[in-house]
Parts: C-alpha cells; sequence; structure tokens
C-alpha cells in the first residue's frame, strides 16, 4: 500500500481514540486498537516535524475539537507519519500489518466519471450495487 494512503488510513483510525483521550469510551476495545497504533506512530515519528505533530495532538486542551476545529494538526500528523513511511517501507509494512491486526478498513475505491448524466456505484468487502 503507498505510504500516502496508509498514512491517511492510520490517522483515521487513531482520530477516535485521540477524540476520545480521557474518556470511558478510549478504554474499550477499540480504544485499545486505537491506543496501540497511537502508540506505534509515536515511536515512528521521531523526527522534528513528527514530535511537533505529536506534541501538538497531545497537548490539545479540547481533543473532541481536533476534526472540527483544528483539521490542521491531523493533516501535520498525516504529512508527518507520510514523510516516515517514504523514508522506511519496512515500516509501513508493519503498520499495514498493526491496521489490519487492529481491524482498521484499507480498501480505497477510486472513480474516474467523465460525460453528462452518468451513474456510478462502489461496493466493496462481498457488497453489490445495482443500479437501474
Amino acid at each position: 500500500m503507498d505510504p500516502v494512503t496508509l498514512a491517511s488510513a492510520a490517522v483515521s483510525f487513531v482520530t477516535p481514540y485521540l477524540l476520545s483521550l480521557g474518556k470511558e469510551a478510549a478504554k474499550s476495545a477499540a480504544g485499545e486498537s486505537g491506543k496501540s497504533v497511537w502508540t506505534w506512530i509515536k515511536g515512528k515519528l521521531t523526527s522534528p516535524a513528527g514530535a511537533e505533530a505529536i506534541k501538538d495532538i497531545e497537548e490539545t486542551k479540547a481533543p473532541e475539537d481536533l476534526k472540527a476545529k483544528e483539521p490542521e494538526k491531523l493533516l501535520a500528523l498525516q504529512a508527518a507519519l507520510t514523510k516516515a513511511l517514504k523514508a522506511d517501507p519496512g515500516a509501513a509494512k508493519a503498520l499495514e500489518d498493526l491496521l489490519k491486526a487492529s481491524g482498521a478498513s484499507l480498501s480505497s475505491q477510486t472513480a474516474n466519471v467523465v460525460g453528462d448524466s452518468n451513474k456510478l456505484g462502489q461496493a466493496s468487502g462481498g457488497s453489490s450495487v445495482n443500479i437501474g
């Protein structure tokens, strides 16, 4: 999997954990999976930019506002993680395996639609789409 997509999937996966830091939801099984991925990410982001992205997220006074009011912090985290994964393909594979083991969805779909009056449907995971 390419580092950009993998970093995006990882940040998306840990975001619910980050949003619930210090709350009861962080103690659930999903919270534990998010925590393990977050711990892994923190261990890999040792560059100055990576360390700053981690610090910014951990020092956020209202973690529930990360997506709505401070999305730039999540984007900085994703950018730092992407750079680290591009530099270390072994780490990219390890993160992919960790995300799969944690139950993260790593499938992606792309559609290029050209023209007028088009209908589009996509399905994954054994699903089906009927377009009439």
